[in-house]
């Protein structure tokens, strides 16, 4: 026993030297970060294209010891955390505090990043036009409703464009401070995260009372002051305040996933695996919609979406929302769009960025 106490001992000791090794790395690489922001010095808006081809050739490295997610989770993080050392800017997103659309701005801008919590995605988007904050991060789509409508709408009424995507899983985990069931009387919960987990909450606590509270954040440091209480939270949320998981991804839909939408005044740059949003409308004639799509498949441009939605005001007349591949400069896509104006009563670009 006192061998395997002592192997214990100096293995700890080795990941700890490790941990010390990569401390002095991280400082290094937030080195070389501070001289990107002496180069960008002015400059607002550049935007990060490079992250996907960078991630791939990470995981191409990789030995295999970590797996491949890990490899991504870790790495996105340390760049993120570079990003805001590079290019430090006030980011608004639709809130509550410590909600997935704050996480997800989070993980994307770093940790030490100015946020601005706004309402509504209206409002959102409003901080950026009035350059109170360079980007405004949104939900845009789930993976069960799918478009968020009044996204695309708020986002069509004003100049900014869609530059980045991160698409991610929409789950939320029962924590309180002791991890044990047994010890719950009471659950704070947003009321989204109470209908989101209605099933659960009902079959599995059936005697405890749900208290609806403003945030996430809120419902995890009420629960880590009340021996009897338990969150439902995004777990990130729930650790920030030392909370223990009873259950983790109880929603009624387990599989549920959002992608959210990052906007700026200023486009994204080509980064050579890109997407295009745009929103356009037709007369209502017979070929209308064929007469439109077909100048993006004679220059091979792959349709990744199309959906259409009621035009706002303006009775039964529809709008068709598309998603292509290829970057608002590509050649191709260039020429596909002088056509498609030509095809249209109304076109709209909302943005270009990298394929995630």
């Amino acid at each position: 026993m006192a061998d395997k106490k002592r192997e214990l001992s100096e293995l700890r000791q080795k990941a700890t030297e490790i941990d010390l090794g990569i401390l002095k790395q991280l400082e290094a690489r937030a080195k070389i970060s501070r001289e990107v922001h002496a180069l960008l010095e002015g400059e607002s808006g550049v935007v990060d294209t490079g992250e996907r081809d960078w991630l791939s050739a990470l995981a191409e490295a990789s030995s295999g010891e970590l797996p491949i997610d890990s490899v991504r989770a870790i790495f996105r993080q340390v760049r993120a955390e570079g990003r805001a050392i590079e290019q430090p800017a006030r980011v608004a997103y639709l809130g509550p505090e410590g909600s997935f659309c704050h996480e997800v701005a989070r993980e994307y801008f770093g940790g030490t990043t100015p946020f601005t919590e706004s309402a509504t995605v209206a409002a959102v988007l409003d901080e950026v036009a009035r350059e109170r904050a360079v980007y405004a991060v949104f939900p845009f789509e789930s993976s069960v409703d799918g478009l968020v409508q009044p996204s695309i709408t708020a986002l069509a009424q004003t100049d900014l464009v869609l530059v980045a995507e991160r698409v991610v899983p929409a789950t939320y985990a029962l924590m309180c401070r002791t991890g044990n069931a047994k010890d719950i009387d009471k659950v704070y919960a947003t009321p989204i995260a109470h209908a989101a987990c209605e099933r659960f909450l009902g079959s599995e606590l059936p005697r405890a009372t749900v208290l609806d509270v403003r945030s996430p954040l809120v419902a995890a440091q009420l629960a880590s002051e009340d021996h009897g209480g338990a969150a439902v939270v995004p777990e990130t949320s729930g650790r920030l305040v030392d909370l223990k998981p009873v259950q983790a991804n109880i929603g009624d839909e387990p599989d549920l996933q959002f992608r959210y939408g990052v906007a700026s005044a200023r486009p994204a740059s080509r980064s050579g695996k890109d997407t295009t949003c745009l929103l356009f409308s037709v007369d209502d004639s017979p070929g209308a919609l064929f007469d439109v799509l077909k100048h993006f498949a004679e220059r091979g441009i792959n349709l990744k979406k199309l959906q259409s939605r009621p035009a706002q005001g303006e009775g039964w007349d529809y709008v068709f929302y598309v998603e292509v591949t290829g970057h608002v400069t590509d050649r191709p896509v260039v020429t596909a769009l002088e056509a498609v104006k030509r095809s249209t009563k109304y076109l709209k670009v909302l943005g270009s960025f990298p394929t995630s």
